[in-house]
Protein backbone atom coordinates (compact mmCIF):
# COMPACT_ATOMS: atom_id res chain seq x y z
CA UNK A 1 0.00 0.00 0.00
CA UNK A 2 1.32 3.13 -1.01
CA UNK A 3 1.78 6.42 1.25
CA UNK A 4 -1.32 7.93 -0.63
CA UNK A 5 -3.72 5.05 -0.75
CA UNK A 6 -2.47 4.63 3.18
CA UNK A 7 -3.36 8.26 4.18
CA UNK A 8 -6.77 8.06 1.95
CA UNK A 9 -7.72 4.54 3.75
CA UNK A 10 -7.05 6.18 7.41
CA UNK A 11 -9.48 9.12 6.42
CA UNK A 12 -11.84 6.99 5.20
CA UNK A 13 -12.06 4.47 8.62
CA UNK A 14 -11.96 7.84 10.44
CA UNK A 15 -14.46 9.17 8.65
CA UNK A 16 -16.50 6.18 8.45
CA UNK A 17 -16.27 5.81 12.60
CA UNK A 18 -17.33 9.39 12.95
CA UNK A 19 -20.40 8.65 10.87
CA UNK A 20 -21.05 5.82 12.76
CA UNK A 21 -21.34 7.03 16.27
CA UNK A 22 -23.04 10.23 15.05
CA UNK A 23 -25.71 8.30 13.77
CA UNK A 24 -26.01 6.32 16.83
CA UNK A 25 -26.80 9.24 18.97
CA UNK A 26 -28.89 10.62 16.41
CA UNK A 27 -31.41 7.38 16.42
CA UNK A 28 -32.98 8.27 19.54
CA UNK A 29 -35.62 10.61 17.93
CA UNK A 30 -36.18 8.09 15.34
CA UNK A 31 -37.90 5.05 17.28
CA UNK A 32 -38.59 7.50 20.33
CA UNK A 33 -42.59 7.59 19.64
CA UNK A 34 -42.23 3.65 19.55
CA UNK A 35 -40.03 3.35 22.54
CA UNK A 36 -42.28 5.78 24.50
CA UNK A 37 -45.43 3.38 23.74
CA UNK A 38 -44.04 0.39 24.18
CA UNK A 39 -42.97 1.42 27.75
CA UNK A 40 -46.13 3.69 28.34
CA UNK A 41 -43.42 6.68 28.45
CA UNK A 42 -44.97 10.25 28.46
CA UNK A 43 -43.23 12.33 26.07
CA UNK A 44 -41.57 14.40 29.23
CA UNK A 45 -39.87 11.23 30.12
CA UNK A 46 -38.19 10.93 26.39
CA UNK A 47 -37.17 13.96 26.63
CA UNK A 48 -35.35 13.12 29.70
CA UNK A 49 -34.21 10.54 27.68
CA UNK A 50 -32.46 12.61 24.44
CA UNK A 51 -31.06 14.90 27.48
CA UNK A 52 -29.14 12.60 29.08
CA UNK A 53 -27.86 10.87 25.45
CA UNK A 54 -27.14 14.56 24.53
CA UNK A 55 -25.82 15.76 27.77
CA UNK A 56 -23.70 12.68 28.46
CA UNK A 57 -22.27 12.85 24.61
CA UNK A 58 -20.78 16.63 25.05
CA UNK A 59 -20.49 17.17 28.80
CA UNK A 60 -18.16 14.19 28.95
CA UNK A 61 -16.35 15.09 25.58
CA UNK A 62 -15.37 18.08 27.70
CA UNK A 63 -13.53 15.45 30.05
CA UNK A 64 -12.40 13.14 27.37
CA UNK A 65 -9.96 15.64 25.35
CA UNK A 66 -7.97 15.68 28.78
CA UNK A 67 -6.87 11.93 29.11
CA UNK A 68 -4.10 10.15 27.18
CA UNK A 69 -2.06 13.09 26.26
CA UNK A 70 0.54 11.37 25.32
CA UNK A 71 -0.68 7.59 24.27
CA UNK A 72 -0.43 7.60 20.00
CA UNK A 73 -3.27 4.56 20.04
CA UNK A 74 -6.65 5.38 19.23
CA UNK A 75 -7.53 3.17 22.05
CA UNK A 76 -11.20 5.62 22.98
CA UNK A 77 -12.22 5.61 19.41
CA UNK A 78 -12.57 1.66 19.37
CA UNK A 79 -13.70 1.50 23.03
CA UNK A 80 -16.24 4.63 22.17
CA UNK A 81 -17.49 2.95 18.81
CA UNK A 82 -17.99 -0.37 21.31
CA UNK A 83 -19.53 1.56 23.81
CA UNK A 84 -22.02 3.46 21.18
CA UNK A 85 -23.08 0.51 19.48
CA UNK A 86 -25.39 -0.22 23.16
CA UNK A 87 -28.36 1.68 21.71
CA UNK A 88 -28.84 -1.54 19.14
CA UNK A 89 -29.43 -3.47 22.97
CA UNK A 90 -32.71 -1.11 23.38
CA UNK A 91 -35.16 -3.68 22.46
CA UNK A 92 -33.75 -6.35 24.95
CA UNK A 93 -35.16 -4.00 27.72
CA UNK A 94 -38.20 -5.91 29.50
CA UNK A 95 -41.37 -3.42 29.59
CA UNK A 96 -42.13 -2.70 33.64
CA UNK A 97 -41.03 -0.78 36.32
CA UNK A 98 -37.50 -0.95 35.97
CA UNK A 99 -37.21 -0.34 32.37
CA UNK A 100 -36.72 3.60 32.98
CA UNK A 101 -33.62 2.60 35.06
CA UNK A 102 -32.27 0.58 32.11
CA UNK A 103 -33.08 2.93 29.42
CA UNK A 104 -31.42 5.80 31.34
CA UNK A 105 -28.15 3.75 31.90
CA UNK A 106 -28.62 2.56 27.96
CA UNK A 107 -28.30 6.55 26.91
CA UNK A 108 -25.44 7.08 29.20
CA UNK A 109 -23.39 4.68 27.78
CA UNK A 110 -24.49 5.57 24.11
CA UNK A 111 -23.71 9.24 25.12
CA UNK A 112 -20.06 8.36 26.62
CA UNK A 113 -19.28 6.60 23.55
CA UNK A 114 -20.30 8.90 21.37
CA UNK A 115 -17.96 11.59 23.33
CA UNK A 116 -14.66 9.62 23.64
CA UNK A 117 -14.66 9.27 19.94
CA UNK A 118 -14.37 12.62 19.01
CA UNK A 119 -11.29 13.86 20.95
CA UNK A 120 -9.45 11.27 19.78
CA UNK A 121 -10.92 11.23 16.13
CA UNK A 122 -9.84 14.36 15.50
CA UNK A 123 -5.59 14.06 17.10
CA UNK A 124 -6.01 10.58 14.35
CA UNK A 125 -7.09 13.14 11.74
CA UNK A 126 -3.94 15.56 12.38
CA UNK A 127 -1.71 12.82 12.21
CA UNK A 128 -2.70 11.61 8.44
CA UNK A 129 0.07 12.40 5.79
CA UNK A 130 -0.62 15.66 4.87
CA UNK A 131 1.53 15.25 1.70
CA UNK A 132 -0.91 12.89 0.57
CA UNK A 133 -4.33 14.26 1.84
CA UNK A 134 -4.32 18.25 2.99
CA UNK A 135 -4.75 19.08 6.73
CA UNK A 136 -7.68 21.39 5.75
CA UNK A 137 -9.72 18.57 3.19
CA UNK A 138 -9.21 16.05 6.22
CA UNK A 139 -10.61 18.01 8.55
CA UNK A 140 -13.52 19.33 6.74
CA UNK A 141 -14.40 15.84 5.24
CA UNK A 142 -14.58 14.23 9.11
CA UNK A 143 -16.53 17.13 10.25
CA UNK A 144 -18.70 16.36 7.38
CA UNK A 145 -19.13 12.93 7.89
CA UNK A 146 -20.16 14.09 11.74
CA UNK A 147 -23.24 15.78 10.79
CA UNK A 148 -24.13 13.37 7.86
CA UNK A 149 -24.47 10.67 10.35
CA UNK A 150 -26.39 12.54 13.12
CA UNK A 151 -28.85 13.62 10.35
CA UNK A 152 -29.36 10.17 8.71
CA UNK A 153 -29.83 8.60 12.39
CA UNK A 154 -33.40 9.44 12.73
CA UNK A 155 -34.22 7.57 9.10
CA UNK A 156 -32.22 4.72 9.76
CA UNK A 157 -33.37 3.54 12.84
CA UNK A 158 -37.26 4.55 11.96
CA UNK A 159 -36.46 2.52 8.62
CA UNK A 160 -35.45 -0.52 10.74
CA UNK A 161 -37.62 -0.12 13.79
CA UNK A 162 -41.01 0.27 11.74
CA UNK A 163 -39.89 -2.92 9.64
CA UNK A 164 -37.80 -5.44 11.34
CA UNK A 165 -38.84 -4.11 14.66
CA UNK A 166 -36.05 -3.07 17.13
CA UNK A 167 -34.54 -6.89 16.57
CA UNK A 168 -33.15 -4.62 13.14
CA UNK A 169 -31.15 -2.53 15.09
CA UNK A 170 -28.60 -5.47 15.60
CA UNK A 171 -28.00 -4.89 11.56
CA UNK A 172 -25.52 -2.28 12.63
CA UNK A 173 -23.64 -4.35 14.92
CA UNK A 174 -21.60 -5.49 11.00
CA UNK A 175 -20.41 -2.06 10.25
CA UNK A 176 -19.23 -1.12 13.82
CA UNK A 177 -17.33 -4.72 13.62
CA UNK A 178 -15.68 -3.66 10.30
CA UNK A 179 -14.82 -0.29 11.42
CA UNK A 180 -12.97 -1.94 14.35
CA UNK A 181 -10.87 -4.30 12.33
CA UNK A 182 -10.05 -1.36 10.04
CA UNK A 183 -9.03 0.59 12.73
CA UNK A 184 -6.59 -2.10 13.85
CA UNK A 185 -5.20 -2.74 10.32
CA UNK A 186 -4.31 0.85 8.81
CA UNK A 187 -1.93 1.57 11.77
CA UNK A 188 -3.68 4.88 12.61
CA UNK A 189 -1.95 6.91 14.83
CA UNK A 190 -2.67 10.18 17.43
CA UNK A 191 -0.98 13.71 17.26
CA UNK A 192 0.47 14.93 20.21
CA UNK A 193 -0.89 17.62 21.85
CA UNK A 194 1.25 20.97 21.60
CA UNK A 195 -0.16 22.24 24.90
CA UNK A 196 -0.18 25.62 22.95
CA UNK A 197 -3.17 28.35 23.02
CA UNK A 198 -4.72 29.83 20.29
CA UNK A 199 -2.08 30.75 17.48
CA UNK A 200 -1.57 34.07 16.07
CA UNK A 201 -2.20 32.06 12.69
CA UNK A 202 -4.99 30.32 13.84
CA UNK A 203 -6.48 34.25 14.66
CA UNK A 204 -5.38 35.66 11.73
CA UNK A 205 -7.44 32.69 9.80
CA UNK A 206 -10.49 33.56 11.52
CA UNK A 207 -13.41 35.07 9.57
CA UNK A 208 -14.46 38.67 9.28
CA UNK A 209 -16.70 38.94 12.61
CA UNK A 210 -14.54 38.45 15.75
CA UNK A 211 -14.16 42.18 16.42
CA UNK A 212 -14.25 42.61 19.70
CA UNK A 213 -16.63 40.06 20.65
CA UNK A 214 -15.82 38.16 23.91
CA UNK A 215 -15.87 34.16 23.84
CA UNK A 216 -18.90 34.18 26.44
CA UNK A 217 -21.01 36.29 24.41
CA UNK A 218 -20.14 34.40 21.14
CA UNK A 219 -21.05 30.72 23.67
CA UNK A 220 -24.33 32.05 23.91
CA UNK A 221 -24.90 32.97 20.42
CA UNK A 222 -24.37 29.05 20.06
CA UNK A 223 -26.16 27.72 22.88
CA UNK A 224 -29.78 29.64 21.64
CA UNK A 225 -28.85 27.65 18.22
CA UNK A 226 -28.08 24.68 19.71
CA UNK A 227 -31.18 24.68 21.70
CA UNK A 228 -33.55 25.45 19.17
CA UNK A 229 -31.88 22.92 16.71
CA UNK A 230 -31.99 20.11 19.35
CA UNK A 231 -35.94 20.18 20.12
CA UNK A 232 -36.40 20.23 16.08
CA UNK A 233 -34.31 17.27 16.10
CA UNK A 234 -35.11 15.37 18.53
CA UNK A 235 -38.52 15.92 19.03
CA UNK A 236 -39.82 16.57 15.48
CA UNK A 237 -40.27 12.39 14.71
CA UNK A 238 -42.18 12.37 18.10
CA UNK A 239 -44.63 15.49 16.81
CA UNK A 240 -45.01 14.28 13.32
CA UNK A 241 -45.63 10.46 14.71
CA UNK A 242 -48.32 11.49 17.77
CA UNK A 243 -49.86 14.46 15.83
CA UNK A 244 -50.45 13.34 12.09
CA UNK A 245 -50.05 9.68 12.74
CA UNK A 246 -46.93 9.34 10.23
CA UNK A 247 -44.97 6.12 9.50
CA UNK A 248 -41.40 6.10 11.89
CA UNK A 249 -40.23 5.97 8.08
CA UNK A 250 -41.13 9.36 7.10
CA UNK A 251 -40.86 10.82 10.78
CA UNK A 252 -37.23 9.96 10.67
CA UNK A 253 -36.52 11.25 6.45
CA UNK A 254 -38.01 14.28 8.46
CA UNK A 255 -35.72 15.10 11.20
CA UNK A 256 -32.71 13.93 8.91
CA UNK A 257 -33.96 16.84 6.53
CA UNK A 258 -33.86 19.34 8.70
CA UNK A 259 -29.94 18.13 9.69
CA UNK A 260 -28.96 17.74 5.96
CA UNK A 261 -30.28 21.50 5.58
CA UNK A 262 -28.07 22.29 8.42
CA UNK A 263 -24.89 21.13 7.26
CA UNK A 264 -25.69 22.36 3.56
CA UNK A 265 -26.27 25.46 5.38
CA UNK A 266 -23.32 25.71 7.09
CA UNK A 267 -21.14 24.86 4.16
CA UNK A 268 -22.82 27.52 2.62
CA UNK A 269 -22.33 30.06 5.30
CA UNK A 270 -18.24 28.77 5.17
CA UNK A 271 -18.51 30.58 1.57
CA UNK A 272 -19.92 33.75 2.02
CA UNK A 273 -18.46 34.67 5.14
CA UNK A 274 -15.15 34.70 3.55
CA UNK A 275 -16.46 38.20 2.07
CA UNK A 276 -18.87 39.33 4.56
CA UNK A 277 -19.55 39.88 8.39
CA UNK A 278 -20.16 36.24 10.26
CA UNK A 279 -22.56 37.48 12.80
CA UNK A 280 -24.72 39.79 10.18
CA UNK A 281 -24.67 36.46 7.78
CA UNK A 282 -26.14 34.34 11.00
CA UNK A 283 -28.41 37.33 11.44
CA UNK A 284 -29.81 37.45 8.14
CA UNK A 285 -30.21 33.37 8.09
CA UNK A 286 -31.85 33.08 11.28
CA UNK A 287 -34.00 36.39 9.97
CA UNK A 288 -35.17 34.48 6.90
CA UNK A 289 -35.35 30.97 8.47
CA UNK A 290 -37.36 31.36 11.64
CA UNK A 291 -40.97 32.17 9.21
CA UNK A 292 -40.52 29.16 7.13
CA UNK A 293 -39.84 27.36 10.13
CA UNK A 294 -43.20 28.50 11.62
CA UNK A 295 -44.88 27.79 8.56
CA UNK A 296 -43.68 23.83 8.39
CA UNK A 297 -44.71 23.21 11.92
CA UNK A 298 -48.40 24.89 11.03
CA UNK A 299 -48.29 22.70 8.10
CA UNK A 300 -46.14 20.20 9.44
CA UNK A 301 -49.38 17.53 8.69
CA UNK A 302 -49.39 17.75 5.35
CA UNK A 303 -46.38 15.50 3.63
CA UNK A 304 -46.25 17.52 0.67
CA UNK A 305 -44.33 20.48 2.95
CA UNK A 306 -41.57 18.03 4.36
CA UNK A 307 -38.73 20.28 1.71
CA UNK A 308 -40.16 23.33 3.67
CA UNK A 309 -37.91 21.91 6.90
CA UNK A 310 -34.65 21.20 4.88
CA UNK A 311 -35.00 24.86 3.69
CA UNK A 312 -36.09 25.77 7.41
CA UNK A 313 -32.67 24.10 8.50
CA UNK A 314 -30.65 25.38 5.78
CA UNK A 315 -31.73 29.04 7.00
CA UNK A 316 -31.79 28.63 11.00
CA UNK A 317 -29.08 25.84 11.63
CA UNK A 318 -25.98 26.72 9.13
CA UNK A 319 -24.31 29.19 11.90
CA UNK A 320 -23.00 27.16 14.63
CA UNK A 321 -20.09 25.57 12.97
CA UNK A 322 -19.21 29.46 12.30
CA UNK A 323 -19.54 30.19 15.57
CA UNK A 324 -17.29 27.73 16.34
CA UNK A 325 -14.56 29.56 14.07
CA UNK A 326 -15.08 32.65 15.54
CA UNK A 327 -14.56 31.28 19.56
CA UNK A 328 -11.34 30.18 18.76
CA UNK A 329 -9.78 32.91 18.82
CA UNK A 330 -12.27 35.59 20.34
CA UNK A 331 -11.25 37.70 23.43
CA UNK A 332 -11.59 36.05 26.70
CA UNK A 333 -12.66 32.95 28.14
CA UNK A 334 -9.84 29.44 28.83
CA UNK A 335 -7.24 28.02 26.96
CA UNK A 336 -7.92 26.76 23.36
CA UNK A 337 -8.42 22.92 24.51
CA UNK A 338 -10.83 24.01 26.83
CA UNK A 339 -13.04 26.82 24.79
CA UNK A 340 -12.88 24.04 21.81
CA UNK A 341 -14.59 21.82 24.35
CA UNK A 342 -16.96 24.45 25.71
CA UNK A 343 -18.10 25.68 22.69
CA UNK A 344 -18.98 22.17 20.89
CA UNK A 345 -19.58 20.02 24.03
CA UNK A 346 -20.74 22.82 26.47
CA UNK A 347 -23.37 24.56 24.26
CA UNK A 348 -24.71 21.35 23.26
CA UNK A 349 -24.59 20.12 26.70
CA UNK A 350 -27.02 23.39 27.74
CA UNK A 351 -28.84 22.66 24.77
CA UNK A 352 -29.31 18.81 26.11
CA UNK A 353 -30.84 20.64 29.91
CA UNK A 354 -32.80 23.02 27.73
CA UNK A 355 -34.89 20.09 26.29
CA UNK A 356 -36.29 19.53 29.53
CA UNK A 357 -38.59 22.83 29.27
CA UNK A 358 -39.64 21.51 25.88
CA UNK A 359 -40.70 18.08 27.35
CA UNK A 360 -42.45 19.76 30.32
CA UNK A 361 -44.17 22.19 27.99
CA UNK A 362 -45.17 19.12 26.32
CA UNK A 363 -46.44 17.31 28.41
CA UNK A 364 -48.53 20.31 30.00
CA UNK A 365 -49.39 21.71 26.92
CA UNK A 366 -49.45 19.29 24.03
CA UNK A 367 -46.25 18.36 21.80
CA UNK A 368 -47.15 21.30 19.40
CA UNK A 369 -46.74 23.87 21.90
CA UNK A 370 -43.47 22.33 22.60
CA UNK A 371 -42.12 22.80 19.30
CA UNK A 372 -42.82 26.44 18.86
CA UNK A 373 -40.29 26.51 21.60
CA UNK A 374 -37.49 26.35 18.66
CA UNK A 375 -38.49 29.10 17.18
CA UNK A 376 -38.19 30.94 19.91
CA UNK A 377 -34.98 30.52 20.84
CA UNK A 378 -33.81 30.80 17.34
CA UNK A 379 -35.47 34.55 17.97
CA UNK A 380 -33.25 35.00 20.93
CA UNK A 381 -30.23 34.15 19.09
CA UNK A 382 -30.98 36.70 16.20
CA UNK A 383 -31.41 39.28 19.33
CA UNK A 384 -28.18 38.09 20.27
CA UNK A 385 -26.81 38.45 17.49
CA UNK A 386 -28.06 41.87 16.79
CA UNK A 387 -26.79 43.21 20.26
CA UNK A 388 -23.07 42.16 18.99
CA UNK A 389 -23.31 43.49 16.24
CA UNK A 390 -23.82 46.76 17.25
CA UNK A 391 -21.34 46.14 19.98
CA UNK A 392 -18.79 44.95 16.71
CA UNK A 393 -19.81 48.30 15.53
CA UNK A 394 -19.02 50.85 18.20
CA UNK A 395 -22.77 51.67 18.62
CA UNK A 396 -24.77 52.17 21.34
CA UNK A 397 -27.33 49.98 21.98
CA UNK A 398 -30.67 51.53 21.74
Amino acid sequence: MTRHSLAVWQLGVLTGVHFTVDMFSGMLPGFLPRLLELHSLSIGMGAVLLTLCGFSANGVQIWAGTLRRRANRPFLVQLGLILACVVCLIGVIPVGSGAMFWLILLVLTLGIGVALVHPEGLRGICMIDAAAVSPAVATSVFMLSGFLGSASGPLVSGLLVENLGFAGLWLLVIPVAVLLRLLHNMRIRLAMESGSGTSRRSAAATPSGAGRLSFWEIFWVATFINTASGIMQGLLPTFLSDSFHFSLTFCGLSAMLFGAGAGVGALLTSIVSKKYDVIDCIQLEIICGIPLLILYLLLAGTALVAPLVFIAGMLVGAGFPQLVVLARSAAGGPGLGARMGLIVGGTWGIAGLLLLLAGFVADRWGIRAAMFLSPLFFLLGVVCCHILARKRRGKKLA
